[in-house]
């Protein structure tokens, strides 16, 4: 068997041997790979761009049950209620139920955050004041968007009293002139609220595209819907066990009051197969016809979707070459061997029979000169 220093001998002095068409080809290929991996290094760093898609992973933590992450949109004229929210989940647990599936004590088998917004004017003691769109949120929303909090604390679904409210740094400084504003007042149409805490907004890239606004105030929804009462929940989240593949999605499809709104299944927005739909759809994902306005955190993931399918594509695009090329070289190389084999095999063979026929008449031979000596195995004198 030939060894490795010679393999690279023998590759070294082919090189050597190039000439300018040779090595105009080499450094192409070269180029062409290193360009597709690229690409697949940033569709890597894309997928892991934005933390609202992570829910599913850090609930799952280190138990062996699958979760998935989903959420629903909704048309504007077609928002639910807190009353649907608490119906659908009581149809969920009783599926989760008939479906065998519990909760470890003292745990949850799912969580879930609901949202909506509303047009609302702000002000504070200092004389600041703003016409904002709140957000008003339910559930455990800042479990899945985990805001990362500058001063106080987040509001939550058990808070005794629903007049708190979260604010960004911008609707802060221009409110209050700072950041460290827990429990400072402030009022919302004119009603007071208490500042629980002030959020550091998403600084990847795809949030600084998709957020739009001035400023932002997060509030509890039922709070928003006293003050606007035409206010609804237009977007729903939730992590719910996923044993089999499809069954999250199945069994919140048939018991979400979605209508025409949407559904989508964050945990494998990244996945090849959902990437080559995106791919397949990419004309049409800029038409809405439902009434769906996505609030900002799913089109920065949209737009982290659009970024992966055309790396994706670039990526298999930049790869063909190199590969056919290498294929055409193993095909060179199958029928060189098969062109050798073919001329050497039948002289092998033919050596082979050919020596075996002469050890054959060797040892007729020589068996022959045993039977012609006398008794006693000695030649006469």
């Amino acid at each position: 068997m030939m060894n490795r220093p010679n393999i690279f001998r023998r590759m070294l002095s082919a090189v050597k041997g190039f000439g300018f068409k040779q090595w105009f080809f080499l450094v192409l290929n070269v180029l062409l790979v290193g360009g597709s991996i690229g690409c697949l290094a940033g569709l890597g760093s894309v997928s892991h761009a934005l933390s609202t898609l992570n829910a599913a992973e850090q609930f799952r933590g280190q138990g062996d049950t699958r979760f998935a992450q989903l959420a629903c949109y909704l048309p504007v004229d077609d928002g639910k209620t807190e009353d649907d929210i608490r119906s659908f989940r009581q149809s969920l647990e009783a599926q989760l139920v008939e479906q065998s599936l519990e909760a470890a004590e003292g745990g949850r088998l799912y969580i879930d955050a609901y949202s909506g917004t509303a047009q609302v004017t702000v002000g504070s003691d200092n004389g600041g004041n703003a016409s904002v769109k709140a957000i008003g949120v339910g559930g455990d929303f800042f479990y899945f968007h985990p805001l990362r909090l500058r001063a106080g604390a987040y509001i939550k679904s058990d808070d005794l009293m629903d007049d708190l409210v979260v604010l960004d740094e911008e609707m802060a400084w221009r409110l209050f002139g700072g950041t460290d504003l827990a429990g400072m007042t402030m009022t919302i149409n004119g009603k007071p609220f208490v500042v629980s805490g002030v959020i550091a907004r998403e600084t990847d890239f795809a949030t600084n595209k998709a957020y739009t606004g001035d400023g932002g105030v997060f509030m509890s929804f039922s709070a928003l819907n006293r003050l606007v009462e035409t206010a609804s929940i237009t977007s729903y989240e939730i992590v719910m066990p996923n044993p089999i593949t499809g069954f999250a999605r199945n069994i919140t499809a048939d018991n979400f009051p979605l209508g025409n709104g949407d559904l989508v299944e964050n945990s494998s927005r990244y996945s090849l197969t959902h990437l080559w739909e995106v791919i397949g759809t990419f004309g049409q994902r800029s038409m809405r016809t439902n009434g769906v306005i996505y609030p900002y955190w799913e089109n920065a993931v949209r737009l982290t979707e659009d970024y992966a399918a055309l790396l994706l594509t670039l990526a298999v695009l930049l790869a063909l070459y190199p590969l056919l090329t290498a294929l055409v070289l193993i095909i060179k190389d199958i029928r060189r061997a098969y062109r050798f084999a073919k001329v050497k095999i039948p002289e092998k063979v033919d050596e082979a029979v050919e020596k075996r026929r002469e050890e054959r008449l060797e040892k007729a031979f020589e068996k022959k000169e045993e039977e012609g000596k006398p008794d006693g195995g000695s030649e006469p004198s």
